[in-house]
């Protein structure tokens, strides 16, 4: 019963607190989404950055999927909620805190190929890693996609930190590009067309 509770707690503390800290949310200015539509752009008070999307703050992807199609039609404090409770809560946790920023690591292959994705062209398994340039921990990814027959349908295994073997070379004009985060993500039937 205690893992029960515990559970329920890491889904609805993040509401709660996004909830009660969009009262004193900040205001950033113009957005323009990708689709070309303009609206006010917000972030959650620093007292809760850890909540915090850095990329995108409280109004979503910068195509305006988000916002303007997932979401059409719901009050904007329910997206902002959304986006930050249940979409990409602790996001700024796993990204920046105990994320890696590439810049800092190299990145190296323990077995499998190259390159694993889950698209259609890109199936297989890899393990990969990113040793700290300065020593320290080294940060593990495995990465399993597989078919099932000839469908779309995969299963897609993805734990450890969203690496990849050319951050090795990578450069990017967004800062925040640069961070790679934690993630958990098993399915067994994905669709990867």
């Amino acid at each position: 019963m205690m893992i029960l509770y515990g559970f329920l707690t890491l889904l609805f503390v993040p509401f709660i607190l996004v909830g009660f800290g969009l009262f004193f949310k900040h205001r950033l200015g113009i957005r323009e989404f990708e689709d070309g539509t303009i609206i006010q752009n917000y972030e959650l008070p620093d007292w809760l950055k850890w909540l915090q999307n850095p990329e995108d703050n409280l109004t979503g992807d910068k195509r305006g999927w988000y916002w303007n199609i997932y979401m059409a039609g719901k009050p904007d404090w329910f997206k902002m909620l959304w986006w930050s409770a249940w979409r990409n809560p602790f996001n700024y946790l796993k990204r920046v805190v105990i994320g890696v920023d590439i810049r800092d690591y190299t990145f190296h292959k323990l077995c499998g190929q190259d390159y694993v994705r889950d698209d259609l062209r890109s199936t297989g398994f890899q393990i990969l890693y990113a040793k700290p340039k300065g020593g320290g921990f080294p940060r593990p990814m495995l990465y399993w996609v597989r078919t099932w027959g000839s469908s779309s349908r995969a299963i897609v295994w993805q734990f450890g930190w969203k690496i990849k073997l050319e951050h090795n070379s990578a450069t990017y004009k967004n800062e925040w590009d640069h961070f790679k985060g934690l993630t958990f993500e098993p399915q067994v039937f994905k669709n990867i067309s």
